[in-house]
Parts: C-alpha cells; structure tokens; sequence
C-alpha cells in the first residue's frame, strides 16, 4: 500500500478554516447553544488533528468532522438532559438577522414572529431529523448526510421529508396570509 504524502500545515489550516464556520452553524443548530456549539466543534477538531497521520484530512476531513460534531451534540444533548431535566437549548443565545434594522417596523416584528415559529418548529423536531435538515440546508448532498448520520441514503431523505412535512405543518398558521 502507497504511503500518502502528509498534507502540510498551511493546507491544514486551510481546511480547518474553511470548515470551522459550516461546522460551527451546524453543531448551533443542532444545540441551540453558541458557547457549546463552539467548544464542541473546538474539541472535534482536537481530536481530529491528534489523528492527523491516521486520516486523510484534506479529502475526507469534513465528513469525519461532522459526524463527529453530530455525535458530540447527541452525546452532549443526552448529559444536559439528564442532568437539567429539559431538552437543551437557549432561545437567548440566537442572533438577529444582519439587515434587521434596515427593515420596517412591522416587518422586523413579523420576521421576528416567523424566525421564534421556526426555531420552535426545529426544536420539536426529532434531533435526526433536525440534523438530517441542518446538512441539506447546508448544502450536503444525501449521500454525505448518509455518511455523517451513519444510516442510508434513502433514509437520510425520509429524513428531510419528514422534517420538512413536519416544519410545514408548524408554520402553516404563520403562512397562510402570505399565499
């Protein structure tokens, strides 16, 4: 078996940089915690550079950092959980939308009504199928939902459809006007 080239640290910090954000959305979505969601997606790195020499970052690297982010928050929900008695997450924590004081008045209390439906709506959702929406949305094809969730391809859609289904049906009472 050829020996693969060790992939330098600029093209590691390259990686790290350009996945850092992705993964940091990711794992926020899926807690609900800016703070935890860093330092999980913080610890995941860790551990991935500590086994630099055994995996081949630069290809497969994303993948493996997002089933291990996924992992972690599952992990990480489950501890909370036990420990507070409550689903985790922290409305607080969510930022505004970036162009929220360019809007008018009511618009902005309407985005904010819609953007609290939303992210109610995603916190009833099972945290596979929450996880499995988050990385379509993010532009995962399904076969790396698949991978990073560790089920089928056509699992992973079953997934997203049922999420979606399940998205749509929360928020059909703050839609209706708009159709």
């Amino acid at each position: 078996m050829a020996e693969r080239a060790k992939p330098t640290p600029q093209a590691i910090e390259a990686w790290v940089l350009e996945s850092a954000p992705q993964a940091i959305v990711y794992a926020n979505s899926l807690l609900r915690d800016n703070q935890a969601a860093e330092d999980i997606v913080h610890d995941c790195y860790y551990r991935l550079l500590k086994k630099a020499n055994e995996y081949d970052l630069l290809s497969d690297g994303t993948k493996l950092l997002f089933r291990s982010v996924t992992n972690a928050c599952i992990n990480y929900g489950k501890r909370r959980d036990r420990v507070y008695g409550q689903a985790a997450g922290n409305a607080d924590t969510q930022p505004e939308l970036p162009d929220s004081k360019a809007m008018h008045p009511i618009d902005r209390m309407i985005g904010r009504e819609l953007e609290q439906a939303i992210e109610e709506g995603l916190t009833r959702l099972p945290l596979n199928q929450r996880a499995a929406l988050e990385l379509k949305s993010l532009g995962h094809s399904l076969h790396d939902i698949a991978e990073t969730l560790s089920i089928t391809t056509s699992n992973a859609a079953v997934l997203i459809h049922r999420a979606r289904q399940a998205l749509a049906l929360h928020l059909a009472p703050y839609l209706e006007d708009r159709r």
